[in-house]
This record gives structure tokens, C-alpha cells and sequence, in this order.
């Protein structure tokens, strides 16, 4: 019976790691297709590139759908947890990889999208105060996202890009696309992100079922990283495009999006019982901090401050699965 037991264990753990390989080739894929053409998609319907990875790699459906999945099988711990640790992954490992490849130049629109940023996470945290994210709460954290995602069309339907990320541009993008290939493009990098994330989803969730921690721990750390994966493919394919604001706007954006959208469809799906209030506590600051900091940040941002954001995640982390 043990030899059977580890036999399954093992299928089990090579399962799991297979999804997860799976999934990683689908981000990758997916993320290079997204960062070689959300310059000239840009052009086409004429808002910055900025704008456009912000509202599009920013767009986290993975995330909602996790933790409406979650909230549905009663997991409210998962649920808070996938949808704000997501958060932390992306406001600490995202930024931070970002500034150890490339210096991160904080410009006027750089400062305004992380402090919308930082005001949205304040916000999730604010709702959750109390213990419980009722319907009527949910249904406002998705009010104001799309007072956001109109905010953001109205402010970014301007000159196609900033200008750093248009003198970037214009030494890569040697063919000079036009019309609404680039876009189609765009739409299919993105799908094969999301279908990587749900793999590397699945793949995660396998790894966690035999680990024998809570719900919200599991949400904040293992689940939230494998649901933000493909941020971190997007860092990679941006950088090696010369084009790093993308994945920035990127992270911004899905800051954004999990505090108000992911939260706010769990919350509607069942109102949500959080059980760890000072864990969330502890990841809202970490994720203003880090946002407000860079927006306060006077110049570029480089390695070492990097650095300090991945060691400020696995401080967390080894915290939060103590």
C-alpha cells in the first residue's frame, strides 16, 4: 500500500509539473506575440501603447475566474486571497524584475497610473475591513473599475504612445504594420496567456492539494503566483523588445484590475468571509507602498531597488506559509 501510495504521489507531482510546463510555453508564446505587436495595435485605434497594455495585459480574466470558482465552492480564502496576492506578486516580483532588466523610468503618466494603482488596492482593503465583501460591496469594486476603464479611454485616446516608448519603438518596429492585423495579433497573444495561465492554474492547484496550510495562505502565495504568471512572461518578452513600459503598464493596470474587478465578481458570485484580516493588512501595505513609491520616485528606478522588492516577496511569503 505505501508503494502504491508513493506511485500515486508521483504521477500526481509529474502531472502537475507537466500542466505547469504546459502553461509556462503558453505564456511565453502568448507574451511575445502581445509585446511584438501592441505598437502598431495602438496605432490602429489610436490611444498610446501605454494605455493600451494597461487596459489589455492589465485585464486579468484568469484572476477573476479563479477566484469566482473559488468563491462558488465556498473557498472565500482562496477567493480574497488569488485575487489580492496576485497583487503582491505583481507590485513586488513584476516591478522588481522590471527594474533589475532595465532601469524603470518614471515619467507624469508613469506617477498617475501608480497611484491609481495604489488607490485601488487601499480601497480592496478598505472593503474588506470587517470580515465580510458583501454583493452590494462587490458590485461597487466593479462600478469603479469601469469608471476606470473610461477614465483610461478618454484620457489615453491621444498621440499613439509617450514619447519614451516611441522613440523605443521606432527602432524595433522595422515593418511599420498598419491596419488591424496587429491587433488581431494582440487578441491571440493575449488568449494564449490566458489559456496558459489557467494550465499553470491547474498545475499549481495539484502541487497545493497535499500542502497543509489554509485556504488564504495558499491563495496569497502559491495560487496568487501561478494565477500572475504570465506578467512575469510579459517582463521578459517586453524587455528583449526593447520595450519595458509595456509590461509596466501592464502590472499597473492589473494592480487595478484584481482590487476592483477580481474581487468585486467573486464578492457577486458569494459574498466573501475573510478569515486573515492581518494578512491582507499586510499585503495592502506592502502593495501601496511599493506603488506610491514608485510614483514618488525621482528618477530612474534601478537593480538595487529591485532587488529589494523580490527579498521584500519571499520575506512575505516564508511569513505568511510559517
Amino acid at each position: 500500500k505505501t508503494v502504491a501510495a508513493g506511485h500515486r504521489y508521483s504521477r500526481r507531482v509529474l502531472t502537475a509539473l507537466l500542466l505547469l510546463a504546459a502553461g509556462a510555453g503558453l505564456l511565453v508564446a502568448g507574451s511575445e506575440a502581445f509585446a511584438e505587436h501592441i505598437v502598431p495595435a495602438a496605432r490602429t485605434i489610436g490611444v498610446s501603447a501605454f494605455g493600451l497594455a494597461a487596459l489589455v495585459a492589465g485585464a486579468e480574466p484568469e484572476e477573476a475566474w479563479t477566484a469566482s470558482v473559488a468563491a462558488w465552492q465556498n473557498r472565500p480564502g482562496l477567493a480574497v486571497g488569488d485575487a489580492l496576492g496576485a497583487n503582491l506578486v505583481i507590485a513586488t516580483v513584476t516591478l522588481g524584475l522590471l527594474a533589475v532588466v532595465a532601469p524603470i523610468v518614471v515619467t507624469r503618466t508613469v506617477r498617475r497610473y501608480a497611484l491609481v494603482a495604489a488607490a485601488t488596492a487601499a480601497l480592496a482593503w478598505l472593503t474588506v475591513l470587517g470580515g465580510t465583501v458583501t454583493r452590494p460591496e462587490g458590485i461597487g469594486l466593479i462600478a469603479v473599475y469601469l469608471v476606470l476603464v473610461g477614465l483610461l479611454w478618454r484620457v489615453e485616446r491621444r498621440p499613439p504612445s509617450i514619447g519614451e516608448l516611441v522613440e523605443a519603438t521606432e527602432e524595433t518596429d522595422d515593418d511599420n504594420e498598419a491596419g488591424w492585423r496587429p491587433l488581431l495579433l494582440v487578441g491571440v497573444g493575449l488568449a494564449a496567456m490566458i489559456a496558459g495561465g489557467l494550465v499553470v492554474i491547474s498545475g499549481a492547484e495539484r502541487l497545493v492539494e497535499t500542502v497543509g496550510r489554509s485556504d488564504s495562505a495558499i491563495g496569497l502565495t502559491v495560487l496568487a503566483l501561478a494565477t500572475s504568471a504570465e506578467m512575469l512572461a510579459l517582463v521578459w518578452s517586453a524587455r528583449r523588445r526593447g520595450v519595458p513600459e509595456i509590461a509596466l503598464a501592464g502590472t499597473l493596470g492589473a494592480i487595478a484590475y484584481n482590487a476592483t474587478g477580481s474581487l468585486g465578481v467573486a464578492a457577486v458570485v458569494r459574498p466573501l468571509d475573510v478569515a486573515d484580516e492581518t494578512a491582507i493588512a499586510v499585503v495592502t501595505v506592502l502593495v501601496v507602498a511599493a506603488t506610491v513609491g514608485l510614483a514618488a520616485h525621482r528618477g530612474a528606478v534601478r537593480r538595487w531597488t529591485g532587488s529589494g522588492l523580490i527579498a521584500a516577496y519571499v520575506i512575505t511569503v516564508l511569513w505568511l506559509l510559517r
